[in-house]
């Protein structure tokens, strides 16, 4: 529990009941600070001045969020990424599977989607 989300529980009228921090909404916007980082080593802001065509630019992209997740995000372990270019080039969605890496039963998935603005979003 990081220190705002301790005072906001202690301040809060409904104290006495039990603090549950959602993991999986954390892990999201962990990702999409990761992804729409400015940093090169990061980010995937140098993928936009390539000269690809969709399908290229599609496994590109995904080979580059599997690095970034796998090495930044270490409370998961992503089982697939699949992208669904028929939007393109206004938008581009990438379906990613993970589980947790203390459970390997459960498993989640999320969706990054990159629209002809300049940054993605993560559901």
């Amino acid at each position: 529990m990081s220190f705002i989300d301790k005072v906001i529980h202690t301040l809060d009228d409904c104290k006495d009941d039990s603090y549950i921090e959602d993991d999986l909404h954390s892990i999201k916007e962990h990702i999409k600070v990761l992804i729409n980082s400015k940093d090169d080593n990061k980010g995937l802001s140098s993928l936009g001045e390539l000269d690809l065509n969709v399908k290229n630019l599609s496994v590109l992209m995904s080979e580059k969020i599997y690095h970034i997740i796998s090495t930044y995000e270490h409370r998961i372990r992503i089982l697939s990424i699949e992208y669904d270019d028929l939007l393109s080039p206004w938008q581009l969605t990438f379906f990613i599977r993970f589980c947790y890496i203390n459970d390997n039963f459960k498993e989640f998935s999320i969706q990054i989607i990159f629209r002809n603005n300049r940054y993605c979003e993560v559901l």
